[in-house]
């Protein structure tokens, strides 16, 4: 116990992490409101994580004396950094923050989703945690209805949860059920799904280009968003079929080989036109760029390891397909 401290502290961390417009209300039985920030912070209930990206794991402890529970009988397992109890019945609110977000659109990479997916699931069963809980709306910990508690300070890294967690690769490969796609498991559960399909689909695009294959691997991975409770925005979507897309058309032998051949050809173009032929190290080398932008790294970064020119960089990106 005498590692809770005044409510106050955590604070500004919160305000600061949450999304410009969330939704918010005083009472959940007569719908969301958006407002900016600094207004909804006065309501009850209020939006945690951004639809962006994801500050916070937060689970539902539904249980009388749930405060208790956190304190004296989960021994040995990842404390939440804070907690907002309802007064009297002792259920609560758990939030774990994040030191690094989750960010969950169009650019994000999968395997950061899939393990923060784990370490949820793995959070939710030993804390006993509503399964059905969305974590959309959250017991605003600002408001004077909750008892709220400082339990930590420092924020999580995922790396440190799971080890904490004895989170496995094998943990982080399953994929959940559709029924059980609630939060970050709806990116596992359609980025599962589509992948296992996009392996035997590509065979049919061989000889097509990856424009029409991207379009295709786009409208699966749509459909599969329709089955869900709370479907995911586009953005989201298209990030998933990106990454899927990718992933199959350069692992398919065929499909690579046809890229490879085209950025070839291009090359070899582009030769003329500047009255020298470029190397076949030259396209290779353009390929290895745009690949290393595709994972994340920035133009400079690449223009550095290349040993080339931030302007090269930029007119590779747009000759690429």
């Amino acid at each position: 116990m005498n590692k809770i401290q005044p409510q106050l502290e955590l604070f500004p961390s919160f305000i600061g992490n949450l999304p410009t417009k969330p939704y918010c209300t005083n009472d959940l039985a007569t719908g969301l409101k958006i407002r900016p920030k600094n207004s909804a912070i006065s309501f009850k209930y209020i939006q945690p994580n951004s639809p962006f990206y994801q500050h916070y794991f937060v689970l539902d402890l539904d249980y009388e004396s749930a405060m208790s529970e956190i304190l004296y009988s989960l021994d040995g397992i990842p404390m939440p950094n804070f907690v907002a109890e309802t007064p009297n019945s002792g259920r609560l609110h758990a939030f774990f923050e994040l030191k690094t977000p989750i960010y969950t659109t169009d650019a994000s990479r999968q395997k950061p989703i899939m393990l923060a997916n784990a370490i949820y699931l793995r959070l939710r069963e030993l804390f006993n945690a509503d399964v059905g809980y969305s974590g959309l709306i959250s017991k605003n910990p600002m408001h004077e209805q909750w008892h709220t508690y400082s339990i930590r300070k420092k924020p999580y890294s995922l790396n440190e949860l799971s080890s904490k967690l004895d989170i496995s690769w094998l943990d982080v490969k399953k994929a959940p059920k559709q029924d059980e796609a609630v939060g970050l498991g709806r990116n596992c559960y359609i980025f599962h799904t589509a992948r296992h399909w996009a392996y035997v689909e590509i065979r049919k695009y061989r000889g097509k280009t990856y424009s029409i294959w991207l379009q295709c691997v786009m409208d699966h991975c749509l459909k599969l968003n329709e089955g869900i409770t709370k479907p995911m925005q586009y953005n989201e979507i298209k990030g998933i079929a990106k990454s899927i897309s990718r992933y199959c058309w350069k692992k398919d032998a065929y499909c690579y080989q046809e890229f490879i051949d085209r950025q070839s050809r291009k090359g070899r173009l582009g030769g003329l036109k500047g009255g020298k032929s470029r190397s076949n190290s030259y396209v290779a080398q353009r390929i290895l760029a745009l690949e290393m932008l595709r994972n994340g790294q920035t133009q400079k970064k690449v223009a550095t390891e290349l040993n080339v020119s931030e302007r090269t960089i930029r007119n590779w990106i747009k000759n690429e397909i």
